[in-house]
């Protein structure tokens, strides 16, 4: 009888390891997996000036939907809410360009709008324009899409760090 109880608790013991060692392999597999879906660049540059002109060319004309400035070391944002469509547009990724002047670093990010969505169409955003916080805008992906493709953030900090941030 004795025999019979051990051989079951080797076998609850490697189903359970067996259930373990399949999690871990999915947590990592779906983390590349996201991985892959992001387009992460990174490049040493000492002047990132070019890169910026060529990314915000197409949107010269264009104003902002979300403008930052600095009041008494206070960051604000105005949305500009009349910018949006009655309508949702199709936005398929954000791109992302970040220099970082302490490093000479500029980074292209490029995030699928599918993963935005994923933290839920009605959750606000935020943003960090390279202040000392994170700045919670009353804006959501829904916004976003009724904003649709365009310009959605330019902005240079007085340490010279730069983001700008457009819709495809």
């Amino acid at each position: 009888m004795a025999e019979k109880k051990k051989n079951w608790l080797l076998i609850i013991l490697g189903i359970v390891i067996f259930v373990v060692i399949v999690g871990i392999a999915g947590v990592v597999g779906f983390g590349y997996w996201m991985y892959r879906q992001m387009g992460v660049t990174t490049m040493t540059t000492e002047d990132p000036a070019p890169a910026f002109e060529e990314a915000r060319a197409p949107f010269k004309s264009q104003q902002p939907y979300i403008e930052m400035s600095l009041d008494n070391n206070e960051e604000r944002a105005v949305v500009h809410h009349e910018l949006e469509k009655p309508e949702k547009s199709t936005v398929k990724r954000l791109r992302v360009l970040i220099y970082d002047p302490g490093d000479n670093r500029l980074v292209r990010l490029q995030i699928p709008f599918w993963l935005v969505r994923l933290g839920g169409s009605d959750k606000h955003i935020s943003f960090d324009a390279g202040g000392v916080h994170g700045v919670r805008l009353s804006i959501t992906p829904s916004d976003l899409e009724r904003r649709g493709p365009g310009l959605i953030l330019d902005q240079e900090t007085r340490g010279g760090q730069r983001l700008l941030i457009w819709a495809e």
